[in-house]
């Protein structure tokens, strides 16, 4: 129990910030206080937001981004977040779920979210900020990215990399040893059979199975 007695405050008052707020208590943390943008909190009391968290950091432990990245925009949120934590030097705890499997070897940076059901193998690298959400299976060795969201059920294969500031979608899977550059997006279902640019993205579509392009 990694936080026992701490008290964690939540950026992020969406849906996300219940899985967030359930891991954190399951590592016995306290968390009762929710900082958004937008007057709501599904956990806790709704605080404010980033100056109100700022005034109040002496009354917490650590913090948690519980902003979900289920797009482009939201994994620019993300990172301006980030950006702001880290000007700030608030803590910021990784949160491992007790449901998971994480390997020996496994590093896991200040901020990361390991979800309930994933499966992190022998010696894989998981970035600052990043999530690694439901029943998602992380490769032996494999590299996961600052800030880059590995979606419900997507397996990302051995000695892959992927880039940081990147959203692989639910059901995708990055075969072995490949690399998904920085800000890349993989669609919902995708199979990647090849290297990805910074910037790429691949979509399943009806009439080809992948198609992959370079955001310009």
């Amino acid at each position: 129990m990694t936080g026992l007695g701490q008290r964690l405050a939540l950026i992020g008052g969406g849906g996300f910030s219940k899985e967030i707020a359930e891991v954190a208590q399951m590592c016995g943390y306290t968390v009762d206080a929710t900082y958004s943008s937008q007057p709501s909190a599904q956990v806790g009391t709704y605080r404010g937001y980033l100056d109100e968290l700022l005034a109040d950091r002496a009354e917490f432990e650590g913090v948690a981004l519980a902003v979900g990245g289920v797009s482009r925009a939201a994994i620019q949120a993300r990172a301006e977040i980030i950006a702001w934590l880290d000007r700030h030097a608030l803590p910021c705890p990784p949160l491992v779920s007790p449901h998971a499997i994480v390997s020996q070897g496994v590093a896991v940076g200040a901020g990361a979210f390991v979800a309930h059901g994933v499966i992190v193998n022998v010696d894989a690298r998981l970035g600052r900020f990043c999530v690694v959400n439901t029943g998602a299976i992380i490769g032996h060795d494999a590299e996961i990215g600052e800030n880059t969201t590995i979606s419900p059920a997507a397996f990302i294969g051995g000695r892959c990399a992927i880039g940081g500031d990147s959203l692989v979608g639910p059901l995708a899977k990055v075969l072995q040893g490949l690399k998904v550059g920085e800000r890349a997006t993989i669609g919902m279902g995708c199979t990647v059979l090849r290297a990805v640019p910074d910037d790429g993205v691949i979509w399943p579509r009806p009439d080809n199975p992948m198609v992959a392009s370079d955001r310009g």
